[in-house]
């Protein structure tokens, strides 16, 4: 009987452990549930700050030739651009671009090593001056109306006043924003794209957040402690919640602000969002180390990741005067609009280009070839607020595959004139026969016209096609009026009509080819930054 029991004992026991075991939450539902049931809510407004010196300005960074990195960005003496503001109040005294000749008459070009990165530790221009530095700058800006560069000194320093440009200690977030395309729709007819974007926003959380203390006490697991009870070793899980459950914890949002300019409409219906969060740390050295790796793991938060994929309807300005020989710019300008750039600075990863050049290359786009991609710092100047917010653009040049307008519009057209024109070679005696052969090609090319208004857009301006399609109506025209005039020249014996009939024989169709070929060159010329590669040959001399 003692033996049954026993037996029964241990079969509870093991029962009890399994079952724990099975009801027992898993470690994000646990960290959900605290986090929801936490009745102080001061996650939501913190931002994670970063103390940095800063005059104002940093180096104008490009992707380097295997684009996978940032180089900084030369002209051809060598000297540095302004790439980004980071002070409000020198967004109207300096500008994007502007050249870097000397920063309190130091030449940066001494500070550049053979990488063309800066010397020693420094990963900011900044570093080089003493904080509180009054800061005077020597810049090479261009004039685009004199087509020149002019010399600028900027440096507001008014009589025995102090100068107001300081190389100050600011406290600053800088959540990392990154965007990658996967596909794009241009609709040019109607002034947008659409593009399928997914976007990558992370946020490290420090010490101040509850939201980081809960994710050390549910993430971190098997924890390895040394002889000092100092942890050295611990397993994570990343934890993943969908828009819907995260939007009812009232909690950090790293997407707070960032907005695409120029949005028409995003298809929500194709969203598919979700947050990510894991422990994050720092090994720091004790209090008392033994050697130089006596360290531990230190509490250094979270990070907190959103990751997105939709489809975005963007407005975008096309100048389609060179159509179908036309080249475009693509914009996608991601930006903050809720802190100035003083206190929210943008930054994106070296990814976001790798991957717009790896769309470059795969060349998707229906009916464009992507010819170039560039990525820019811009600056958004509020007209309302009177501030000014960061964020990076994104620009795709495409050049429009012209060959099927060429083969399906304007070749049928030549022919269609070929054919009308050779009612000149028809003796004028036979009125009838030239008159039959002018007016079918007439009608024929009006026809035409209605068959391919479809592919055809509908703008306020002419374009290259439009010229052409008017000029050849008007060739089309030329033949039946010259038969009639001719025919009734045999009767007066006027010898200069008959004279003018030789000569449309021999140049009529000629007078054609030259007029479409002024107009290409007059247009490639007028604006050879929307002409197409294919037109390259008309627009030698335009510069």
């Amino acid at each position: 009987m003692k033996k049954k029991f026993n037996i029964l004992i241990l079969i509870s026991l093991i029962f009890s452990f399994y079952s724990n075991n099975a009801i027992a939450k898993p470690r994000c539902e646990e960290l959900y549930e605290s986090i929801y049931n936490d009745t102080i809510r001061k996650d939501v407004n913190l931002s994670h700050i970063v103390d940095k010196k800063t005059i104002g300005i940093k180096l104008l960074k490009v992707p380097d030739k295997d684009k996978k990195d940032f180089t900084l960005a030369k002209n051809k003496d060598g000297y540095f651009k302004v790439g980004k503001i980071t002070k409000g109040e020198l967004s109207n005294l300096i500008f994007l671009d502007d050249v870097i000749l000397s920063i309190n008459d130091l030449d940066l070009r001494n500070l550049i090593d053979s990488k063309n990165k800066l010397k020693s530790s420094k990963d900011d221009i900044s570093d080089y001056f003493d904080e509180n530095a009054p800061i005077k700058f020597e810049l090479l800006r261009f004039d685009p109306i004199a087509n020149k560069f002019n010399k600028v000194v900027v440096d507001r320093t008014l009589g025995s006043q102090e100068p107001n440009i300081f190389n100050t200690l600011e406290s600053y977030n800088q959540a990392l924003s990154d965007f990658f395309i996967n596909s794009i729709s241009i609709n040019e007819k109607d002034g947008y794209f659409d593009a399928s974007i997914e976007t990558d926003y992370s946020q490290n959380l420090d010490d101040r957040y509850i939201l980081s203390e809960k994710i050390w006490e549910y993430l971190l697991y098997d924890k390895e402690f040394d002889e000092d009870n100092m942890l050295q070793m611990a397993y994570f899980e990343t934890c993943t919640f969908n828009d819907e459950r995260w939007g009812k914890l009232n909690s950090v949002d790293p997407t707070y602000g960032l907005i695409f300019e120029n949005l028409i409409k995003e298809d929500r219906q194709l969203r598919f969002s979700e947050f990510y969060l894991e422990p994050s740390w720092t090994f720091k050295l004790k209090e008392n180390p033994k050697n130089e790796n006596d360290t531990y793991l230190a509490n250094g938060g979270g990070e907190l990741t959103y990751k997105s994929k939709s489809i975005y309807k963007i407005k975008n300005e096309f100048n389609l005067k060179n159509f179908p020989f036309d080249k475009q710019k693509l914009k996608i300008f991601l930006r903050q609009n809720q802190s100035e750039i003083r206190a929210n600075r943008f930054a994106v990863s070296s990814w976001t280009m790798r991957k717009a050049e790896e769309f470059k290359n795969l060349n998707l786009i229906q009916g464009w070839n992507i010819k170039s991609v560039d990525m820019r710092y811009k600056i958004y100047d509020h007209p309302l607020k009177e501030q000014f917010y960061d964020g990076f653009e994104l620009i795709f040049e495409v050049e429009r595959k012209s060959k099927y307008f060429v083969f399906k519009i304007i070749l049928p057209i030549v022919l269609i004139l070929v054919v009308c024109w050779s009612a000149v070679w028809i003796k004028p005696k036979d009125l009838e026969s030239r008159l039959t052969i002018t007016i079918v090609c007439l009608l024929s090319l009006i026809a035409y016209n209605f068959v391919i208004d479809k592919d055809l857009p509908k703008l306020e301006y002419l374009t290259v096609m439009d010229y052409i399609i008017l000029i050849s109506y008007v060739y089309a025209t030329i033949p039946t009026f010259l038969s009639i005039i001719t025919n009734n020249s045999l009767n007066t014996k006027n010898k200069k009509i008959i004279t003018f009939n030789n000569i449309s024989k021999r140049f009529g169709l000629l007078s054609y080819i030259f007029l479409i070929i002024f107009i290409l060159i007059l247009s490639s010329s007028t604006l050879p930054e929307y002409t197409s590669s294919s037109l390259s040959w008309a627009s030698i001399g335009s510069k």
